[in-house]
């Protein structure tokens, strides 16, 4: 099912940031805290540690977990039932900030571009599930523990753009992420075919820090 929100997606990061306990907070905690802002915000949240080169280590499991869970859920129109080991997953606050104030940064740099347009690749049962369905594969490839460079960071622009994209009900954006996806099933083909080392040595050669 597809969500609407009328405020937009940089205000409520911005507002969670003052919100994070001093002693961390686990996945569950932080869900309660989201409360009925939804699922789809929920990814973008969850996908912000893989928005940089470098993300955060161990994280690409249980965060890709959730976000598959989570669009499950959507196009199931059921509450996601996401593990109980999960749902435990903490994170400092120092970690937590970094995200959120990373993700800020970064819608709102996209707010200065996001408005309501082309809502046919975001209105109807269709298009909602269509746009779930792809954020699951982009979740489930975020997860593989592949040592390549973007293994993680091509699928979550996907995951964001897709996810942003219904919020704010911009078809550019969606179709941002169409082609993002696109991106990512042609880089993973190649590491399928020419193999790690492979692939390394193209990044090598384009000047990508391995």
């Amino acid at each position: 099912m597809t969500e609407y929100r009328t405020d937009r997606a940089s205000a409520t990061v911005s507002r969670l940031s003052s919100e994070i306990p001093n002693e961390g907070i686990t996945f569950k905690d932080f869900l309660e805290l989201i409360g009925e802002q939804g699922g789809l915000l929920s990814c973008i949240i969850l996908v912000a540690p893989f928005l940089f080169p470098v993300s955060f280590p161990g994280s690409s499991i249980p965060f890709g977990l959730a976000i598959l869970l989570i669009n499950v859920g959507i196009i199931s129109k059921r509450h996601p039932l996401i593990p109980r080991r999960i749902m435990d997953y903490k994170i400092s606050q120092n970690n937590m900030l970094k995200i959120l104030n990373g993700m800020s940064s970064i819608l709102s740099r996209l707010d200065k571009i996001t408005k309501q347009r082309l809502t046919l690749m975001i209105d109807g049962p269709l298009m909602g599930n269509l746009n779930s369905s792809i954020m699951i594969l982009c979740s489930f490839l975020l997860m593989l523990p592949l040592p390549v460079p973007l293994t993680d960071f091509i699928p979550a622009y996907s995951i964001l753009f897709l996810a942003l994209g219904s919020i704010e009900r911009d078809g550019y954006l969606i179709f941002a992420g169409y082609s993002m996806a696109t991106i990512t099933m042609i880089y993973f083909f190649l590491i399928a075919f020419l193999g790690l080392s492979g692939i390394k040595a193209i990044l090598a050669f384009l000047g990508i820090p391995l």
